[in-house]
């Protein structure tokens, strides 16, 4: 989902020991620990030619299928985790950075309810109200001792101010629900009707979502794929040589931990560092240039959503409904030109077109959504500061040589 925002009255976040993974749940007021902050005295130089797993042995990975067919990225990737010792089917999505799941999944779990947070996703305007509980994980050998937002009401909240509204969504700003007229964008328009009512649905079953992106203005310390603390039973800390933290994302399903088998061939593009709430350190989202029919090309910055079907993008000069959009990245290497034809909506033969456009707040920023994954595998190196791209060809999807020239 795009420019999520995240809301906590909670304290800094510190490095800690082994020992803090059987410390109970955080209270107000209170230090929050956590075994696995990448500190930026971590982070090597990354180059063209030189990355952490040509300089460790990084052979410790493990890979997921998705637990349901993304039907060519119709449906969003899911995948299994556990959560507090309970089996749950989690959504994976890398246009967000932080664990949500719902309280009903955990019905004999007394949390603390100390910590009121929420999270509001921008591109649907949903509100998810809640509080910050620390939460065992797994997934797969991986145990992990995280962070997570346990949620007790999903709301619909357009017009929701994270700076006057503080962690709930005020009654007269409640919404019917989310359906938009003109694109579900910061600046849209709602259905008078969607607004005549403070009760909104009937509660949603329960779900788990996982964020595991970056550039979303929170800390990666979110991240619950980050917050690996061990693997098979052993510790994994900052200095462990056989496992790199990371993540690959293929139609088929994800690694954790990244290794020289599965990153050959991609083609990376340097992420900028920055700061973050609580002095905490995120990586800038990916640089790429766009060209507008046949204007210059400009740079900008993209997002492959794992979380939406449709795009967020605003350009200069603007486009229109039968502009032309050529996509280059990585950013600075230019290696791959994607080429979107906006007419097409979501009726081209372009494996990557995404079901619409729609704009976004920020100029040169395009969100591609999920389609963009029939014709690439993409890779994050937290670490490094590394993003990825994989071309796929045809092998995959069909007509993919047709939309994308290889530089």
């Amino acid at each position: 989902m795009i420019n999520i925002i995240k809301l906590s009255s909670s304290a800094a976040l510190v490095s800690a020991t082994a020992a803090d993974l059987q410390a109970t749940p955080v209270r107000a007021n209170t230090v929050k620990r956590q075994i696995t902050r990448i500190d930026p005295a971590d982070c090597p130089t990354a180059t063209e030619t030189s990355y952490i797993w040509d300089t460790k042995p990084c052979r410790d990975s493990y890979f997921s299928p998705w637990t349901y067919p993304t039907n060519n990225w119709v449906n969003p990737p899911t995948v299994n985790i556990t959560l507090a010792g309970v089996e749950v089917v989690a959504t994976v999505d890398t246009g967000s950075t932080s664990l949500v799941a719902s309280m009903a999944l955990f019905p004999n779990n007394n949390f603390t309810r100390q910590n009121p947070t929420s999270v509001f996703y921008s591109s649907s305007h949903w509100l998810e109200e809640g509080y910050e509980e620390w939460i065992d994980m797994t997934f797969g050998p991986f145990y992990m001792r995280t962070q997570a937002i346990i949620k007790d009401r999903e709301v619909c909240c357009p017009t929701f101010n994270s700076t006057t509204d503080g962690h709930r969504c005020p009654t007269d700003k409640v919404a019917r629900n989310c359906e938009c007229s003109g694109g579900c964008t910061s600046s849209v328009k709602f259905k008078r009707a969607n607004l005549l009512s403070p009760r909104r649905p009937a509660p949603p079953p329960p779900v788990a979502y996982m964020g595991i992106g970056f550039g979303r203005g929170e800390p990666q310390i979110d991240n619950a794929f980050l917050d690996v603390a061990t693997l098979n039973g052993q510790p994994i800390t900052s200095s462990s040589q056989s496992y790199c933290p990371g993540y690959v994302i293929t139609t088929d399903g994800i690694y954790l931990g990244l290794t020289t088998q599965n990153t050959q061939d991609f083609k990376f593009v340097t992420l900028k560092q920055q700061s973050v709430a609580g002095g905490q350190r995120d990586w800038s989202t990916p640089a790429m240039q766009y060209q507008i029919d046949q204007a210059d090309q400009q740079n900008g910055t993209v997002l492959v959503d794992t979380g939406i079907p449709e795009s967020f993008f605003q350009s200069m000069p603007a486009w229109h409904s039968n502009s032309t959009v050529h996509l280059s990245v990585p950013g600075g290497v230019d290696t791959y030109t994607v080429r979107y034809e906006i007419d097409e909506r979501g009726k081209s033969w372009n494996p990557m077109q995404p079901t619409d456009f729609q704009g976004s707040p920020m100029l040169g920023f395009m969100n591609t959504g999920r389609h963009f994954l029939n014709c690439f595998d993409i890779m994050y190196d937290p670490t490094g500061g590394n993003y990825g791209f994989r071309f796929l060809g045809d092998t995959r999807a069909p007509n993919c040589t047709n939309y994308v020239t290889v530089n």
